[in-house]
């Protein structure tokens, strides 16, 4: 064999050595799953769901859970707040499924839909001592029960074939079920069953699939603050801090400031907290979860 020749034989060599190699695999971190041994009734209830739900993010205050048996991929998220309820109810909730295990929002469940309109918080003419914080729960309790009324509709993106909005009433193609109801605790409870064929790489799942990861993002968006109402009261040097009242075209809310008052001159309640700020923030929160295999 002569130099030419030798040397391309030592070039093949390297390329095709294993050890240099760019196909081989690495090895997939496991990860805990919850196998459903029963399918659960998707009827807004948390009854089949345990209790306390076992993930809870502070920033969104939202509870979820995830679990499946060899069908079906089952999703459900609570929240007993009731601006997060209406900021859910009037600006929809998205839940994204990466069968991967990353962050892909390619696959999405909307529901509900976002509403129509601008949602106003009227405002409270007189103020009653002790009596704000349970006046503006009164307010919130009643546009979430005229709001849920509403939600009648859903719809999905990224899966196989039933990319459409859906009558809540109707079952898509796909086999894919939503439901979102409040308790008698006022708990919203949102559920979802998910056909692992309507977006998985298979149609149902086995022992081989047992740990691999797939993540779920639950997406929230932010209702308007109504104009001049401050983000979040932020103490100062005063020690006579006063939280007062701000009153904007859309809505009312409560900021902290010194000496500042509200229309009319009147000034809220020492100690008074905002319970509606979480509607002006929206929330991306994701989570990963390995599949469980019976």
């Amino acid at each position: 064999m002569n130099d030419r020749l030798k040397f391309v034989a030592i070039i093949l060599a390297i390329i095709l050595s294993p050890s240099c190699s760019n196909t081989k695999k690495t090895a997939v971190k496991k990860l805990p799953g919850v196998w459903q041994s029963t399918p659960v009734a998707i009827d807004g209830s948390n009854e089949d769901w345990p209790s306390p739900y076992p993930e809870y993010d502070e920033k969104s205050k939202l509870g979820f859970a995830i679990s499946n048996d060899k069908d079906n991929l089952y999703i459900t998220v609570e929240t007993g707040d009731l601006a997060t309820q209406l900021k859910i109810l009037r600006n929809g909730l998205t839940v994204w499924i990466d069968k991967t295990g990353e962050r892909n929002q390619l696959t999405a469940i909307n529901y509900p839909i976002p509403q129509n309109g601008d949602e106003r918080m009227p405002e409270t003419p007189e103020w009653v001592q002790g009596k704000y914080e349970e006046k503006q729960r009164m307010e919130l309790e009643d546009r979430v029960k005229n709001a849920k009324q509403l939600t009648n509709e859903y719809s999905l993106q990224g899966f196989k074939s039933c990319n459409l909005q859906y009558p809540k009433s109707e079952k898509d193609t796909c086999g894919i079920i939503v439901s979102m109801n409040i308790d008698t605790d006022n708990e919203m409870v949102w559920e979802a069953v998910i056909p692992f064929k309507s977006f998985y790489f298979k149609p149902e799942i086995d022992k081989r699939d047992k740990g691999k990861p797939i993540s779920i993002c639950i997406e929230t968006v932010a209702m308007k603050k109504p104009a001049g109402q401050p983000s979040s009261p932020r103490p100062n040097n005063s020690r006579s801090l006063r939280p007062s009242v701000g009153f904007g075209i859309g809505g009312m809310g409560v900021g902290m400031n010194s000496g500042n008052r509200g229309r009319g001159g009147r000034t809220a309640p020492q100690n008074t907290v905002n319970i509606m700020e979480p509607m002006y923030n929206g929330s991306i929160t994701w989570k990963k979860f390995g599949i469980a295999v019976q």
